[in-house]
């Protein structure tokens, strides 16, 4: 299941909130959140990329993402 990368939280792939950068779509929960993002999309994409590597680099400690509401 996608991951907003404004908040955090799991989408379902079927919302019509996405956007296409760079390549790559990215669904989000909420118009503020797609907002947030379609303003400032290079800072969230740098965000997301950090974010894997430190989860590459955690040596097994787990993430959780946020399953039910948004911060918005």
């Amino acid at each position: 299941m996608p991951i907003d990368p404004v908040c955090g939280m799991e989408v379902s792939e079927e919302t019509e909130l996405k956007v296409e950068f760079e390549g790559k779509v990215y669904y989000f929960c909420s118009p503020h959140c797609k907002a947030q993002f379609e303003a400032n999309p290079e800072k969230y994409v740098k965000e997301e990329k950090m974010k894997h590597e430190h989860e590459m680099h955690s040596h097994g400690h787990g993430h959780k993402h946020k399953r039910h509401g948004c911060c918005h």
